[in-house]
């Protein structure tokens, strides 16, 4: 099938910006949402996942990426709830859900998580996947899981890859719970997304705690950026959902390559540049441009 992928760009600057990307999101949403009671879904080796869910309507299910919890895509689940109902869920290792088994851990693991979490709606939803959960989507979505609308958020493809050096000292440091030097060493070192000044930003926020209580997730998404940084094109061709790839023209240029590489393997997608964004997905502005997308 001939791939009917092209590319828009978007300036969603007409609204008032906070300090940009998730802290602008979560300035004023992220602790009330850390409140909220969880449902459980049972994944295939028997983790508890935990999710909740808001609004009514077609379904929508987020996937967050790094150091993503439930919670930290309340504003997302507010702004469309109007029109869906959005599940946001807890990857393993984070929040309320369990971690699993390290050492038997492969990311077919939480495709099956994605896969409990979108049994519950007892319907094809709609997926939203932000950084890493856009890698575990897009599997998901060449699997054939019922996905309807498949819209991404910078997948990072060609990342420069986790060393085992880094691994090592990431599980040690898990091991012995140094839970600020965990998220230093994932969030500077090896996922590359915040420098000395965004980490002491971001240790004055109420999202920091929330990272000091993902520290065993790291681990995973170490693994990811490890072992499945090459844009897996026959996967990708497999996809029958109709997908929207967002990517931001600020931060890493390999990243921005490989959001256009994605969209131009899918057969039915859409590739649209954010215009003055970055890695940090920003919900306000992302938003419009999902309901546009799971409204056609």
């Amino acid at each position: 099938m001939p791939t009917t992928s092209h590319e828009d760009s978007a300036t969603p600057g007409s609204q008032e910006r906070g300090p940009g990307g998730i802290l602008g999101d979560l300035d004023t949403d992220y602790a009330d949402g850390q409140g909220q009671e969880a449902e459980y879904a049972i994944s295939m080796d028997g983790t508890r996942i935990a999710y909740e869910s808001k609004g009514e309507g077609s379904t929508v299910v987020v996937v967050g990426g790094g150091l993503n919890d439930r919670a930290m895509f309340s504003p997302l689940a507010d702004l469309m709830s109007g029109r869906h109902r959005v599940i946001t869920y807890d990857r393993r290792g984070r929040g309320d859900s369990e971690w699993g088994d390290p050492d038997s851990w492969t990311i077919e693991r939480e495709i099956d998580d994605l896969a409990a979490v979108l049994s519950t709606a007892g319907e094809p939803c709609h997926v939203f996947a932000n950084c890493t959960g856009g890698m575990i989507a897009i599997l998901a979505a060449a699997r054939g899981l019922p996905i309807r609308r498949l819209g991404l958020y910078e997948p990072p493809y060609w990342s420069t890859p986790t060393t085992e050096k880094q691994l090592s000292d990431l599980r040690r440091y898990i091991g012995q719970d140094r839970r600020e030097e965990v998220v230093t060493l994932f969030a500077k070192d090896i996922v590359g997304f915040l420098d000395e000044e965004s980490i002491e930003t971001f240790k004055s926020h109420p999202a920091w705690s929330a990272f000091k209580t993902m520290v065993r997730s790291t681990y995973y998404d170490a693994l990811i950026n490890r072992d499945h940084l090459e844009v897996p094109r026959e996967e990708l061709k497999r996809i029958t959902s109709p997908t929207l790839v967002l990517r931001g023209d600020i931060g890493q240029v390999n990243i921005h390559d490989a959001c256009a590489a994605v969209a131009e393997e899918i057969p039915s997608s859409r590739l649209v540049t954010m215009k003055g964004y970055d890695h940090l997905f920003d919900q306000k502005a992302g938003a419009p441009l999902l309901l546009d997308f799971f409204a056609e």
